[in-house]
């Protein structure tokens, strides 16, 4: 059996898909490798990042040959070594329906015996890039979202085409105070600016434009279908700008919304992006 070591590069091809975005490659001579950013099929060039007595993970850095399903992720985040928030960005979106589809009916199968067919359905207004309906229709098909005339309630915002759906973050914020996402199986903080698969009403609260000296992670959420909004903000050790009070607490920048029970009111936070 080929000894592998953490770092090294080896081609392998993909064959099946497994849960948690890798997909899996057994060389003849070799462990079990699960490849991340690959698809099924794909003969890849692949760096190893971790090795057991049992398996190997490790990262596709080179496509030797590509599957038809591949497409270029929208994220430039996207990648080995960035933002460890999206598996499948990577691929095109009735492919990234279809493993997720698979993965599901493996869970099934191992957990409780059920071999079903799966489908994975789009969600409403995912069709059509920028949301909505082809024809103008609302956001989801669901009703206008009550804000001011000729306005729009971002919570009733889609982005489509895959993106735009999530509706809880968690960013993690660095010593320097920058809100951030981890990346894959690492404390590492990534500055993405705006989270692509953020919902719309979580990037109007503009988390990622401003510093947050003292905090260790700032979470926010939206009800996509009443458009409340809240920030939760962690206290932690107090970087650069920022000190902590009494009690562990901190005193934040100014315009951060208050906070009452671990959440804020539905405004989002005051201050033009960027505030420190």
């Amino acid at each position: 059996m080929m000894d592998y070591r953490a770092g090294q590069v080896i081609e392998v091809t993909t064959r099946d898909v497994a849960h948690g975005g890798w997909c899996v490659a057994q060389p003849e001579d070799g462990l079990v490798v699960f490849v991340r950013h690959t698809l099924p099929g794909e003969t890849v060039l692949a760096r190893l990042t971790e090795v057991t007595s049992r398996l190997a993970r490790a990262d596709a850095v080179e496509i030797l040959k590509a599957s038809p399903d591949r497409v270029q992720a929208p994220c430039p985040h996207a990648h080995p070594g960035g933002c460890g928030g999206c598996d499948w960005q990577h691929v095109a979106l009735p492919a990234q329906r279809s493993l997720k589809a698979v993965v599901v009916r493996q869970q099934l199968k191992r957990l409780a015996g059920l071999d079903r067919e799966v489908t994975v359905e789009a969600l409403p207004g995912d069709g059509e890039p920028g949301g909505g309906e082809p024809g103008g229709g609302e956001p989801g098909g669901g009703e206008p979202g009550g804000g001011e005339p000729g306005g729009e309630d971002p919570a009733a915002r889609s982005a489509g085409g895959g993106l735009g759906w999530r509706t809880r973050v968690q960013f993690a914020v660095r010593r320097d105070g920058v809100a951030g996402l981890r990346a894959h199986r690492s404390h590492d903080v990534i500055d993405v600016g705006q989270c692509l698969i953020a919902h719309p009403a979580i990037t109007d609260l503009g988390v990622t434009g401003r510093r947050w000296p003292g905090t260790s992670s700032v979470e926010a959420l939206v009800a996509a279908g009443s458009g409340e909004r809240a920030v939760v903000i962690t206290p932690g050790r107090a970087g650069k700008g920022g000190r902590a009070g009494p009690g562990g607490r901190t005193r934040q920048p100014p315009g951060t919304p208050r906070v009452q029970g671990g959440y804020t009111p539905p405004d989002p936070p005051g201050g033009p992006p960027g505030a420190v």
